[in-house]
């Protein structure tokens, strides 16, 4: 596999289906605030699902805007997310819309951290329990699956080394969900870490509105706009 440039992506204009509601996850940073107040601006209703403060700390909201609900798990057991999954359809309506912002750990942290290790596997259960909402919502509008990883922009191939390798499976989670929910937009993101809150809640954005359903991961860092593509090699005899 290598990296292959891309254009810019063009922008589809369109809603949720009505009644729904897209669930962002907490990665502890500003881009999650961010991500949450442009959704909410658009006019979709966004609720921010927070992890336990002993696996992300989250950061206040300086004023919660409107249309922005929030969440927070009371463990890391399945049946701590059905029944958060559960609450918010109760409150907010099912999700047609589900984006995972993937959290980056300080560089003490181990390439197989636990905290890491809890969090990917929360997201393969979300998956399990999101998946009747949102192949549900396909049938009427868009419905939408995305992670948002923070490797090194290059889906894990920039050679940059200090980032843990348990998030880098969770693109190989959507491709999963890509073949198995053919009507879902199923999408994962590589951000470069160094890219601010601001910038980064714009290109998840950019993504989230792409109409082409044939990209299933994109990277955006010091190469630009890339995605992966297979090399063909020749064979002799």
């Amino acid at each position: 596999m290598s990296l292959h440039p891309l254009p810019a992506p063009d922008f589809l204009e369109y809603t949720l289906p009505e009644g729904h509601c897209c669930l962002i996850t907490d990665d502890g940073s500003r881009t999650s605030l961010v991500l949450a107040e442009r959704l909410a601006e658009q006019g979709w209703p966004v609720v921010l699902l927070s992890f336990p403060p002993d696996i992300v700390a989250s950061q206040p909201w300086e004023e919660t805007p409107a249309g922005v609900a929030h969440g927070m798990l009371d463990s890391m057991t399945e049946p701590a997310l059905q029944a958060k999954v559960a609450a918010i359809t109760a409150e907010h309506g099912p999700a047609g819309a589900f984006i995972h912002l993937h959290p980056t750990f300080d560089a003490g942290a181990t390439l197989f951290e636990e905290r890491e290790r809890a969090i990917v596997k929360q997201i393969f259960l979300m998956a399990k329990h999101l998946q009747p909402a949102l192949t549900g919502a396909a049938a009427h509008g868009r419905a939408v699956f995305m992670t948002v990883t923070r490797l090194d922009g290059a889906l894990g191939l920039g050679g940059r080394e200090a980032f843990g390798v348990i998030g880098g499976g969770l693109p190989g989670l959507v491709k999963s969900l890509n073949f198995e929910w053919e009507q879902v937009f199923c999408r994962a993101v590589d951000l470069e870490p160094s890219i601010a809150s601001e910038r980064a809640a714009q290109l998840v954005l950019a993504e989230l509105h792409d109409p082409n359903r044939l990209i299933v991961e994109v990277g955006h860092g010091t190469q630009g706009r890339v995605t992966l593509k297979a090399q063909r090699e020749d064979v002799r005899w």
